[in-house]
Formats: C-alpha cells, sequence, structure tokens
C-alpha cells in the first residue's frame, strides 16, 4: 500500500480513482463495508482504491479540550487497511485552516484538483466542510457538477443497533468487550510498550508487565482475560489484564494496566506488547488486604485459563 502524507504530496491518481473518505476510527464492520465495495469497484475498473482519511482526528482541532479518545492510532489503522488491501492510503493534514473550507472547496481542489478522482464511496452519515456543514447529498450533487459518481453505503447493523465508532467506544466504557468485538470484528487491543512500576505483582506472586498508553480509549475497569502478542513471537500467549487504579493499596490514583501472562517470566521492560481483551471477568475491587487480594487473582486465573482452553 502506497501512503502519501500531506496534500502537497497528492497528485492526480491516473489508474482510474475510487476514494472512500472517513476517519475510520475502528476499521469496524462500517467500515470494513465501505472499503469492501470500493475496492470492488477500483478492481472493477482496473483502477486504483484509496482511502482519504486525516490525522489527527478532527475533534483533536476542533474540541482539543475534550479530543475523541481513539480505538485505532495511526499506525494500527495503516497496519489494518493495508491487511484489507486498499491500494493507497492519502492522510490528510487536519488543521483549523483545513477545517474551514467549504465543501465545495473540499471536493473541487481536494478530490477534483488533487485525486482526480472518479468515484467517492462513504458512508450514509458521512459529513464535511466547515462545521461539518456538508452532507451526503451535498456531496452528490458536487459530483455530478465536478464529473464523479457518489456511492452511499447504508450503515451496518448488528443485533439491530448501528455499528459505529462511537458506539463501540461506549460498549468498551461499560464493559460490554464481547459485543464490541464483534462490531470490531475481531478483539479490542490495547498496545503500548513495558515500563518499570512499583513491582507489586511480582512480590505478590503474580508478576506483571505494565503498559505505558497514550491517546487511545481504555475500557471500563476489571479484569479481563486476554491473549498477548510479544515482539518477534508469533504465538500469542494467555494472561489476565487488569485495569484500574489499585484501590487496595491506594485511595486514589490514575489508571494503570497491566497483565500477567500464564507461564512466562522473561524480562520485558521497555518491548512493545500488544493486549487483545478477550472477555471482562469482574469489576475493580478494593480488598480489606493483600492475602484476600490474591486469593482472588488466583481465582480470576484459574477461570481465565479455562476460558482460553475453550477459546482455542
Amino acid at each position: 500500500m502506497m501512503v502519501l502524507i500531506g496534500t502537497e504530496e497528492i497528485s492526480t491518481i491516473e489508474k482510474y480513482p475510487v476514494v472512500a473518505i472517513g476517519n475510520f476510527d475502528g476499521i469496524h464492520l462500517g467500515h470494513q463495508a465501505i472499503l469492501a465495495k470500493t475496492i470492488e469497484h477500483a478492481k472493477a475498473k482496473n483502477g486504483t482504491s484509496v482511502v482519504l482519511t486525516f490525522r489527527p482526528h478532527p475533534s483533536h482541532v476542533i474540541s482539543p479540550e475534550k479530543p475523541t479518545l481513539l480505538l485505532t492510532p495511526f499506525e494500527d489503522k495503516m497496519r489494518l487497511l493495508e491487511s484489507f488491501g486498499v491500494d493507497m492510503l492519502l492522510l490528510v493534514e487536519f488543521t483549523k485552516e483545513f477545517s474551514h473550507q467549504t465543501p465545495s472547496h473540499f471536493a473541487q481542489e481536494i478530490l477534483l484538483e488533487k485525486i482526480g478522482c472518479k468515484e467517492v464511496i462513504v458512508g450514509e452519515r458521512f459529513t464535511f466542510g466547515k462545521q461539518r456543514s456538508g452532507t451526503v447529498m451535498d456531496l452528490t450533487k458536487l459530483g455530478e457538477k465536478l464529473g464523479f459518481a457518489v456511492f452511499v453505503q447504508q450503515n451496518f447493523t448488528l443485533n439491530g443497533a448501528i455499528v459505529s465508532s462511537s458506539r463501540i467506544r461506549t460498549l468498551l466504557q461499560e464493559g460490554n468487550i464481547n459485543l464490541a468485538s464483534k462490531m470490531l470484528s475481531r478483539p479490542y487491543t490495547l498496545g503500548g510498550e513495558v515500563v518499570y512500576a512499583e513491582g507489586r505483582g511480582k512480590k505478590l506472586g503474580v508478576p506483571t508487565a505494565n503498559i505505558n498508553l497514550a491517546n487511545k480509549l481504555i475500557p471500563k475497569d476489571g479484569i479481563y482475560v486476554a491473549r498477548v502478542t510479544l515482539p518477534q513471537d508469533p504465538t500469542p500467549r494467555n494472561g489476565v489484564a487488569y485495569i484500574g487504579s489499585k484501590p487496595t493499596f491506594q485511595k486514589t490514583g490514575t489508571t494503570q494496566i497491566e497483565v500477567h501472562l500464564f507461564d512466562f517470566n522473561k524480562n520485558l521492560y521497555g518491548k512493545t506488547i500488544e493486549v487483545a481483551l478477550l472477555e471482562w471477568l469482574r469489576p475493580d475491587e478494593k480488598f480489606d488486604n493483600p492475602a484476600m487480594l490474591v486469593k482472588q487473582m488466583q481465582q480470576d486465573m484459574k477461570k481465565a485459563m479455562a476460558i482460553c482452553r475453550q477459546l482455542g
């Protein structure tokens, strides 16, 4: 997959560009339907399937006081897009200036003159331009005027609910990891560098790897069944993940993420690992003493091992 960053790098694509536009945070089932249609239309014309997306997420510029917590940071998004078979990724730097352009300016300057697009594919709730004033109908009319076709992918539903990035964020914050994973078509994954912490887990006989995360949505506090991918190790390892503020040991604290791997005792400090959350076991709790916590942790691990065996 070819990646172009910034509008100055974009030039007219000669082989019939079919362009999907959106933030594509999560690359969920709805996004996948748009991507599939984009790739299908491009292949039918021996053309180029293109994804036009933005960095940072527009909310970080428009509402910096409350930016959207991401499901898929840029590196993850790029890897997923490539895995689906997209030919080209156009990454537009989203700035204050860019956010002020009108829908007609975006269609004329970017879609027509920069890319030379022949077809545009978007979801039915797509909006664009200053203050999100442009609608799918506006884009369709602009396409008719400027000479490109617009195709609208209907909302993807699962169990009667529309699949969307915002819906998945809500599910994760509620601890509904199962439905969130179904909407993503894969387990929700937290990746980050293993950092030094208090070493309390090792002292309790349950060593953990503490993960440094930034700018990504952290699911509901609690204990999760986890499957962990280590650097240069093709075989994921089973374990349990903890998300919480360790109320047994401190009255207040920031949310921390740590994972215990079954039958594993190697040093992971400084390495980047990926933790796939498979199932939510229980909420975070405050125990009267460390011994009671250890007893519960042992029960959690026993239950998690049984679930991992069932999952295979």
